[in-house]
């Protein structure tokens, strides 16, 4: 493949967008006709796609999807990846009947933990491990893909993010993102591949989505009629604090992984999958395909106002069109008596720029733009903040609190990242 990173390839279809803005294509070697996967980005993003270039280029692993290379050329930058012609394993659930059997979510289930082994060993956190970044090789083994939100361990250097229904209790708080909060999603899609759900998906609030993983004991709702190995690995998974998850290493050898036999073996592989060589199917990839984005809105204003609408309420939230960074700034408790001086002398109500506490950022690969939640008035800050102390919490996201005006119209690409600190400063009536 090395002749087609560097010498002339095809671009064949789209096959679908990641939640910075890549594009992920296939592409056939003009030479070989082999086929393989291309995330392209445009030229201001090629920071970001260069460092997942390097992570992926120092692994080697049969359960992380390889990376053939990198490049920059004709003002875009491309990584370039192994196909993986089974697609995700949420497009095998979907193509299975809308979930898998419990033999099968076991067999790819060990083969993320192994993978997830793999990195934390060599001090690596994916951060976005779920359904849509779990691909099926050639082979037959499940592979992790996507690591957009991959960061060494114990670094401080990014933002804390992911996906939010996948997100563990301490990463929704925004305190860290280890080795456990990865445990904590291998879980969540253990669910997923079960019941062709993500966990949280009942709910239609991200905000309070969020809230409700972060500070109160809640864990994912575990199907009745898992096998009590499953229930008792999910347990495992889900514990609150990250310090008392067993660690990727430990669960291969629970029964539930252990006991993993009937996946599919690499020498059936081949009568399971299409030839990668011979098939164009864009469903083998992933979900997000070019026909899906007839409904999406060109226009940065009318996104932010499809994003404002009531009606919107990110009802797919688990997908990369909702996901959400959780910035790991300052998380003051409320302060009312301060609140409200500040409020009977003039001064805004909520948090300063220093803290942050009380902003919400629409973020894309080139610039952030604020959404200013300071020039609220009164009755709409404490009608935000009231949110907080309802039961069940109650985190409105609509137009009341967008300010088109205040938000950048750099916003290129089809997917944003919202990044919205939970605990905020305010006045309480």
């Amino acid at each position: 493949m090395e002749a087609a990173v560097g010498g002339s390839w095809t671009r064949v279809r789209t096959l679908g967008r990641g939640a910075s803005g890549a594009v992920v294509s296939l592409a056939a070697d003009d030479l070989s006709g082999a086929l393989f996967a291309v995330k392209s980005a445009p030229a201001a993003a090629a920071d970001q796609l260069r460092r997942e270039g390097d992570i992926l280029s120092g692994l080697s692993s049969p359960h992380v999807l390889p990376c053939l290379g990198f490049r920059a050329a004709a003002g875009e930058c491309q990584l370039f990846l192994e196909f993986a012609p089974g697609g995700s394993v949420a497009v095998v659930a979907a193509r299975s009947g809308g979930r898998l059997e419990e033999c099968a979510v076991r067999a790819y289930a060990a083969d993320v933990a192994r993978g997830l082994a793999y990195l934390h060993g060599r001090s690596l956190v994916h951060g976005d491990v779920k359904g849509r970044n779990v691909v099926v090789g050639a082979d037959g083994r499940a592979k992790i893909a996507d690591f957009g939100c991959a960061r060494a361990v114990g670094s401080f250097d990014r933002p804390i993010g992911g996906t939010p229904a996948f997100m563990a209790p301490e990463v929704a708080r925004g305190e860290e993102q280890g080795p456990a909060a990865d445990v904590w999603a291998l879980g969540c899609t253990v669910l997923e591949m079960a019941t062709g759900r993500a966990p949280w998906s009942d709910m239609d609030d991200i905000l309070a989505a969020m809230h409700r993983i972060g500070y109160t004991d809640a864990v994912p709702e575990v199907p009745a009629w898992l096998s009590a190995e499953a229930k008792h690995f999910l347990a495992m998974c889900f514990a609150r604090d990250a310090r008392d998850r067993c660690t990727a290493a430990q669960l291969l050898e629970h029964p539930f992984l252990a006991s993993a036999g009937c996946g599919v073996k690499p020498e059936e592989a081949a009568t399971k999958w299409v030839s990668p060589k011979s098939t164009l199917d864009a469903a083998l990839w992933e979900s997000d395909t070019e026909d899906n984005d007839e409904g999406i809105a060109e226009s940065p204003a009318e996104r932010i106002r499809a994003l404002a609408s009531p009606s919107s309420a990110f009802p797919d939230w688990s997908s990369d069109e909702g996901w959400i960074d959780v910035l790991n700034e300052s998380r003051g408790a409320c302060d009312a008596a301060a609140e409200d001086e500040r409020a009977s002398s003039g001064e805004e109500a909520f948090a300063t720029e220093a803290e942050l506490s009380g902003s919400a950022y629409v973020e894309d690969t080139d610039r952030v733009g604020t959404v200013g939640l300071t020039t609220l008035s009164a009755e709409q800050q404490n009608d935000f903040c009231s949110g907080l102390f309802s039961d069940p919490p109650v985190f409105p996201v609509n137009s009341a609190f967008l300010d088109e005006s205040e938000i950048t119209e750099a916003l290129l690409h089809r997917t944003i990242t919202i990044t919205v600190p939970i605990s905020i400063p305010c006045v309480r009536a």
